[in-house]
Protein backbone atom coordinates (compact mmCIF):
# COMPACT_ATOMS: atom_id res chain seq x y z
CA UNK A 1 0.00 0.00 0.00
CA UNK A 2 3.17 2.36 0.65
CA UNK A 3 4.20 2.08 -2.72
CA UNK A 4 0.32 3.04 -4.47
CA UNK A 5 0.30 5.92 -2.11
CA UNK A 6 4.30 6.84 -2.81
CA UNK A 7 3.14 6.19 -6.38
CA UNK A 8 0.21 8.87 -6.35
CA UNK A 9 1.78 11.51 -4.72
CA UNK A 10 3.09 12.82 -8.24
CA UNK A 11 6.90 12.73 -7.82
CA UNK A 12 9.14 12.34 -10.65
CA UNK A 13 12.99 11.40 -11.49
CA UNK A 14 15.22 13.50 -14.05
CA UNK A 15 12.91 11.97 -17.32
CA UNK A 16 9.83 12.85 -16.18
CA UNK A 17 8.83 8.88 -15.15
CA UNK A 18 7.01 8.83 -11.86
CA UNK A 19 9.20 7.36 -9.23
CA UNK A 20 7.26 8.38 -5.81
CA UNK A 21 6.18 4.50 -5.69
CA UNK A 22 9.96 3.79 -4.28
CA UNK A 23 9.60 7.17 -2.28
CA UNK A 24 6.60 5.69 -0.54
CA UNK A 25 8.16 2.18 -0.31
CA UNK A 26 11.22 4.17 1.43
CA UNK A 27 9.37 6.03 3.78
CA UNK A 28 7.65 2.55 4.71
CA UNK A 29 10.83 1.09 5.40
CA UNK A 30 11.88 3.95 7.38
CA UNK A 31 8.90 3.85 9.36
CA UNK A 32 9.39 0.21 10.32
CA UNK A 33 13.32 0.34 10.87
CA UNK A 34 12.95 3.74 13.29
CA UNK A 35 10.99 0.90 15.29
CA UNK A 36 13.07 -1.85 14.94
CA UNK A 37 15.21 -1.20 18.18
CA UNK A 38 11.52 -1.50 19.79
CA UNK A 39 10.52 -4.51 18.35
CA UNK A 40 13.77 -6.74 18.71
CA UNK A 41 14.11 -5.39 22.31
CA UNK A 42 10.78 -7.75 22.84
CA UNK A 43 12.95 -10.57 21.36
CA UNK A 44 14.53 -11.26 24.53
CA UNK A 45 11.32 -12.38 26.31
CA UNK A 46 11.47 -15.41 25.12
CA UNK A 47 14.52 -16.74 26.67
CA UNK A 48 14.30 -14.56 29.58
CA UNK A 49 10.30 -16.85 30.50
CA UNK A 50 12.04 -20.11 29.35
CA UNK A 51 14.98 -19.63 31.84
CA UNK A 52 12.05 -18.59 34.75
CA UNK A 53 10.72 -21.70 33.76
CA UNK A 54 14.02 -23.77 33.62
CA UNK A 55 14.79 -22.15 37.88
CA UNK A 56 11.20 -22.68 38.51
CA UNK A 57 11.84 -26.51 37.84
CA UNK A 58 15.26 -26.62 39.58
CA UNK A 59 14.45 -25.20 42.40
CA UNK A 60 11.36 -27.74 43.22
CA UNK A 61 8.40 -24.89 42.83
CA UNK A 62 4.40 -26.53 43.03
CA UNK A 63 3.22 -27.64 39.82
CA UNK A 64 1.05 -24.47 39.63
CA UNK A 65 3.98 -21.86 39.66
CA UNK A 66 4.98 -23.80 36.35
CA UNK A 67 2.33 -23.78 34.68
CA UNK A 68 2.49 -20.09 34.85
CA UNK A 69 6.26 -20.25 33.04
CA UNK A 70 4.79 -22.68 30.16
CA UNK A 71 2.09 -19.82 29.23
CA UNK A 72 4.44 -17.33 29.40
CA UNK A 73 7.26 -19.40 27.49
CA UNK A 74 4.27 -19.90 24.64
CA UNK A 75 3.93 -16.15 24.65
CA UNK A 76 7.81 -15.97 24.49
CA UNK A 77 7.90 -18.18 21.56
CA UNK A 78 5.10 -16.38 20.03
CA UNK A 79 6.81 -13.24 20.35
CA UNK A 80 9.93 -14.12 18.96
CA UNK A 81 8.64 -15.51 15.69
CA UNK A 82 6.93 -12.26 15.29
CA UNK A 83 9.86 -10.15 15.53
CA UNK A 84 11.99 -12.03 13.71
CA UNK A 85 9.32 -11.65 10.80
CA UNK A 86 9.58 -7.88 11.30
CA UNK A 87 13.56 -7.77 11.31
CA UNK A 88 13.02 -10.08 7.86
CA UNK A 89 10.74 -8.23 6.17
CA UNK A 90 12.44 -4.33 6.91
CA UNK A 91 15.71 -6.17 5.68
CA UNK A 92 14.31 -7.06 2.28
CA UNK A 93 12.69 -4.00 1.84
CA UNK A 94 16.06 -2.08 2.51
CA UNK A 95 18.12 -4.23 0.30
CA UNK A 96 15.64 -3.48 -2.08
CA UNK A 97 15.60 0.07 -1.50
CA UNK A 98 19.38 -0.41 -1.56
CA UNK A 99 19.81 -1.81 -4.80
CA UNK A 100 17.71 0.30 -6.59
CA UNK A 101 19.44 3.22 -5.54
CA UNK A 102 22.24 1.61 -6.41
CA UNK A 103 20.85 1.19 -9.86
CA UNK A 104 19.68 4.76 -9.78
CA UNK A 105 23.01 5.70 -9.15
CA UNK A 106 24.72 4.13 -12.32
CA UNK A 107 22.85 5.78 -14.12
CA UNK A 108 23.33 9.37 -13.14
CA UNK A 109 26.98 8.67 -13.31
CA UNK A 110 26.88 6.49 -17.10
CA UNK A 111 23.76 7.77 -18.59
CA UNK A 112 22.98 3.90 -19.31
CA UNK A 113 19.58 3.15 -18.14
CA UNK A 114 20.22 0.23 -15.92
CA UNK A 115 17.10 -1.42 -15.43
CA UNK A 116 17.68 -5.30 -15.32
CA UNK A 117 20.39 -7.89 -13.97
CA UNK A 118 20.93 -10.48 -16.14
CA UNK A 119 22.40 -13.46 -14.29
CA UNK A 120 22.91 -15.42 -17.24
CA UNK A 121 26.12 -13.11 -17.84
CA UNK A 122 28.96 -15.25 -15.73
CA UNK A 123 30.24 -12.33 -13.82
CA UNK A 124 27.41 -11.70 -12.71
CA UNK A 125 26.47 -14.89 -11.41
CA UNK A 126 29.38 -15.31 -9.73
CA UNK A 127 29.32 -12.18 -7.91
CA UNK A 128 25.59 -13.14 -7.04
CA UNK A 129 27.15 -16.50 -5.47
CA UNK A 130 30.24 -14.66 -3.67
CA UNK A 131 28.12 -12.19 -2.04
CA UNK A 132 25.55 -14.37 -1.07
CA UNK A 133 28.21 -16.53 0.28
CA UNK A 134 29.87 -13.20 2.48
CA UNK A 135 26.94 -14.29 5.21
CA UNK A 136 27.68 -17.17 6.23
CA UNK A 137 31.55 -16.36 6.00
CA UNK A 138 30.37 -13.21 8.74
CA UNK A 139 28.21 -15.75 10.74
CA UNK A 140 30.81 -17.89 10.68
CA UNK A 141 33.26 -15.59 12.00
CA UNK A 142 30.77 -14.12 14.50
CA UNK A 143 30.43 -17.79 16.02
CA UNK A 144 33.70 -18.52 16.16
CA UNK A 145 33.97 -15.04 18.14
CA UNK A 146 30.98 -15.98 20.48
CA UNK A 147 32.43 -19.67 21.16
CA UNK A 148 36.12 -18.27 21.69
CA UNK A 149 34.61 -15.95 24.35
CA UNK A 150 32.08 -18.50 26.10
CA UNK A 151 35.43 -20.75 26.18
CA UNK A 152 37.50 -18.31 27.89
CA UNK A 153 34.71 -17.24 30.40
CA UNK A 154 34.37 -21.31 31.33
CA UNK A 155 38.04 -21.43 31.69
CA UNK A 156 38.14 -18.09 33.88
Amino acid sequence: SAYWLGRSSGLKDADGLPNGGLFGTAVATMGMLSTAAYILAMDVFGPIADNAGGIVEMSGQPERVRDITDRLDAVGNTTKAATKGYAIGSAALACFLLFRAFMDEVYSITGIKFNTVDIAIPEVFVGGLLGASLVYLFSAFAMSAVGESAESVVTE
